[in-house]
């Protein structure tokens, strides 16, 4: 049985049947985990003494990575759909989002000065100003349900 699945069956979502609110709390655990992803990985390439651009990159990849399995998977339940459509259009949402997480980290990281709490502060702004690019770029175009989808077996 599905995760979501479970989910419908609950006393919380029967009173509140939004599906998009439930959507979005599933993305925002998987964000989550994503995000300690992503930090923690940095941390470990940070404290190798990789530079703090370069600890962005492999963290942000890492998290992405993991972020469209469990979203394809469980959040938007699209694993039967046409994965050749949902890759590029990932890639595009992904690349906007990164763009903008790592101009926010970098502006933040200048304005607070260097070290490893101001690093982590950085990489904590950065992550939260692309989740809303990251949430509703998935929900209506990535993920989203189409008539004429290819099913893939």
């Amino acid at each position: 049985m599905k995760i979501m699945d479970k989910l419908k069956n609950c006393k919380i979502y029967k009173k509140f049947p939004c599906k998009k609110f439930w959507r979005f709390v599933c993305f925002c655990f998987v964000g989550g985990t994503s995000a300690l992803i992503d930090l923690a990985i940095f941390n470990i390439f940070f404290w190798a003494g990789f530079s703090f651009i370069l600890c962005r990159i492999f963290a942000i990849g890492f998290a992405i990575i993991y972020n469209f399995s469990m979203n394809r998977n469980i959040t938007f339940s699209a694993k039967n759909h046409s994965i050749k459509q949902q890759i590029p259009r990932y890639i595009i949402i992904y690349g906007i989002a990164i763009g903008v997480n790592l101009s926010a980290s970098l502006i933040t990281i200048s304005l607070l000065g260097n070290g490893i709490l101001n690093a982590n502060i950085a990489s904590i702004i950065g992550i939260a100003f692309s989740v809303p690019i990251s949430f509703f770029g998935s929900l209506f175009w990535v993920f989203k349900k189409r008539n004429k989808e290819i099913i893939i077996s």
